[in-house]
């Protein structure tokens, strides 16, 4: 098995085939090993399974995505506020830290957490780590 996953690898290292699409990786690991074991129609059958999957995860993370928009559409701000780009950066960003976003708008970090604050209170982002320090949020 070791010598076909080389010659493989030497195929396509050479400018044979094509690389599998990105929808593939993003489906659960289980499917990528159940397809370890599978060749022919029960491997195309089992590829199309992992993109399938993949495809649905992408939708569901999209839908949590706009819902966060939603609710941050609905924050008052002022003319000079910073919210509007503070919550631009957290819908485009996996994970957010007040330093990051400080740097990121060029503002102070205790002025990045209380945007931070508002977004949390606002249902936007939810806070990872579970800690009281170092905290770092996400979209939910």
């Amino acid at each position: 098995m070791d010598g076909l996953s080389l010659a493989a690898c030497l195929w396509r290292d050479a400018g044979f085939g094509r690389d599998i699409a990105l929808p593939f990786w993003s489906a659960p690991v289980q499917l990528h090993h159940r397809l370890a074991l599978r060749v022919g129609a029960e491997w195309q059958a089992g590829f199309l399974a992992c993109v399938a999957a993949a495809a649905r995860a992408a939708r569901e993370e999209l839908a949590g995505l706009q819902r966060a928009e939603a609710a941050g559409a609905t924050l008052a701000h002022t003319t000079r506020s910073q919210l509007p780009r503070a919550l631009d950066h957290v819908l485009r960003t996996p994970v957010v830290t007040a330093r990051g976003l400080a740097e990121d708008l060029s503002i102070t970090p205790q002025a990045a957490f209380r945007l931070l604050r508002q977004l949390t209170a606002a249902g936007v982002i939810r806070e990872a780590t579970g800690r009281a320090a170092w905290r770092a949020f996400t979209t939910p």
